[in-house]
């Protein structure tokens, strides 16, 4: 794409390429190093409009100032600076170019991080940190965004545009609190002197993120934010696995407290090094997981090609998603879950259905379907303090769509709408125990493998598409049975599933039901990206449901699919 500027030779040798990104102050370009012949980055300065000439000085300072913490900086993961430009009065940084990613949209665009690939890019930052450290560099702005990794596994920390040089005068105005809010330590948001532990809370958030999806301190505004980094306990991640002890260690509010170098160093090896678990036996008695036989398209949930999942019951404890786990003494008839013919997802949260299982007449082969989808329900916009949601750094809204955070805590039919909305109809599943309103023109095309849920369509294989699944036998009362249930299952619909990516994987409030959690992600249907929202919850002892509801993803947020599921989840009722 071309941009103006495009072809401007700098100090006759850098001519300008494509424009690589853009800032408040800056902007960095894809340049050519004509006299060595290679490819390089260039930041150029960019003066705000209407700026005073003090606030110029105040800015090329800045800029010379980044360019030499990063010159004093020898390890592999900080930017090599080539040169320093004057042109047009001003500075531009000539910079290695690194070809790659930030980690914040490798997670924005392929979910978060497993813990011992986050261990990996958080030993790469600490030793940059350790040398920067060792030159009396505090780096103040560690984040997702400012962490590039590179299409050969580099990891590189960028960035020292606001960063403290030891025996250099402060170019911050006094009072001034630089960085984002999420990743500021609370000795720096209290107006304290910050030391190397401030950048290691940094680290410690940015590990969280890496493997949460979303900032450890984030609400909203930056008052709230940094309120919540003084005076908040750390929402427990779901995801660090091995390395949730390195996080609390790393975000510990005292910097007295907090792991240094040394101790975090330690800890990250131990995670890397750590072989993998080899996967447990399942029992003797357990049941046999068999391929189904192939079946006629109709109904569609039973495609030969696509075998989708009926409910399964919630438990405590359980194998992994991706072993046999049922027993048949422990568990009633409808509890296992056959997915794509090979997996088994019983004992994990409350109801399971399979992700778009089903639907798809046959047309979609069985290993690009979601094993196990996620969970139904109704969210208010307000979190179960057991499980903070797990987002992304994007700005997808809420897919509940109306019925925001209200103050208030959802009682069980407060959000029936007031009746059916115009151009929908009730439809009431006696056997599956729930009513629904759902578009007219539309029909049950098809029920789910084992017989535990209907899916709703205008035309089998179609989409919008609404699945509900029920189960009679929800055990597990406990808040975070529905999020532990989909978190199990993911990784199944991960393996089983063309180009699986995760949006979020969160517990929410509904209604004062027990259990409630959400699932959303994208996958590949008939060379179609579709964008699926699953909400599992328990209502009691004897129901459990999962809604499932897929649109194609362009069409997430039209008026269409809005519509669906507002009406979907304002309309949905047990029946007893």
């Amino acid at each position: 794409m071309g941009h103006e500027g495009d072809g401007k030779l700098l100090a006759g040798r850098y001519r300008l390429g494509a424009v690589l990104g853009r800032g408040g102050m800056g902007t960095v370009w894809r340049a050519t190093d004509e006299v060595l012949g290679r490819t390089v980055a260039v930041k150029e300065l960019r003066f705000p409009s209407a700026v005073d000439e003090e606030e110029k000085r105040r800015l090329v300072t800045r800029t010379l100032r980044e360019a030499k913490a990063i010159a004093r900086i020898r390890n592999t993961g900080a930017v090599t600076v080539f040169d320093v430009v004057d042109e047009d009065d001003r500075p531009w940084i000539v910079m290695e170019l690194i070809e790659g990613r930030s980690l914040a949209d490798a997670t924005r665009e392929d979910g978060p991080l497993t813990p011992r690939r986050a261990a990996e890019v958080g030993l790469a930052v600490l030793d940059v940190l350790k040398a920067a450290h060792g030159q009396g560099i505090l780096h103040r702005d560690v984040k997702p965004s400012n962490v590039l990794i590179a299409d050969d596994g580099r990891v590189v920390l960028t960035d020292f545009g606001i960063a403290q040089v030891e025996g250099d005068p402060s170019i911050t105005s006094t009072g001034m609190l630089v960085g984002a809010p999420s990743y500021i330590s609370p000795e720096r948001a209290r107006g304290r002197k910050p030391g190397p532990a401030s950048d290691l809370w940094s680290l410690g958030g940015l590990l969280y993120a890496a493997v949460e999806g979303h900032a450890p301190y984030d609400l909203g505004s930056a008052i709230a934010t940094l309120t919540a980094v003084m005076t908040k306990p750390l929402d427990p991640p779901k995801n660090a696995g091995p390395l949730e002890e390195v996080i609390y260690g790393l975000l510990d509010k005292d910097p007295e407290r907090r792991l240094d170098d040394a101790g975090a160093r330690a800890m990250l090896r131990r995670v890397i090094e750590e072989p993998a678990k080899a996967p447990v036996p399942p029992p003797p008695d357990a049941t046999k997981v068999v391929p189904l036989p192939p079946v006629p398209a109709e109904p569609v949930a039973a495609s030969p090609s696509a075998p989708a999942p009926g409910p399964a019951t919630l438990h405590r404890s359980g194998p992994s998603a991706a072993s046999l786990v049922s027993r048949v003494s422990e568990l009633p008839r409808r509890t296992l879950v056959v997915i794509a013919a090979v997996v088994a997802l019983a004992v994990l949260g409350t109801v399971l259905a399979v992700a778009l299982g089903g639907g798809d007449d046959g047309a979609d082969g069985a290993t690009d379907r979601p094993t196990a989808t996620a969970p139904p329900a109704k969210d208010t916009g307000k979190e179960s303090p057991t499980a903070k949601p797990s987002r992304t750094e994007d700005s997808t809204p809420d897919p509940a769509g109306p019925g925001k955070d209200d103050g208030k805590k959802d009682k069980p039919k407060n959000d029936a709408g007031g009746g059916v909305p115009a151009g929908y109809k009730t439809f009431s599943e006696g056997k599956f125990q729930f009513s629904i309103a759902l578009p007219e023109g539309w029909r049950r095309v098809g029920t789910t493998t084992g017989g535990g849920g209907a899916i709703f369509a205008a035309s089998s294989g179609g989409f919008p598409r609404v699945q509900v699944d029920f189960t009679s036998s929800p055990r597990g009362m406990q808040p975070s049975a529905a999020y532990d249930a989909w978190a199990a299952s993911e990784p199944g619909v991960r393996s089983t599933s063309q180009n699986y990516r995760r949006i979020s994987l969160r517990t929410v409030e509904w209604r004062d039901y027990p259990s409630v959690a959400d699932w959303q992600f994208t996958r590949t249907s008939n060379g179609t990206k579709v964008r699926v929202l699953n909400r599992g919850m328990v209502v009691d002892r004897s129901h459990g449901y999962a809604i499932m509801i897929s649109c194609p993803a362009a069409a997430w947020n039209g008026t269409q699919c809005e519509a669906l599921r507002k009406a979907a989840f304002s309309s949905f009722e047990p029946m007893n």
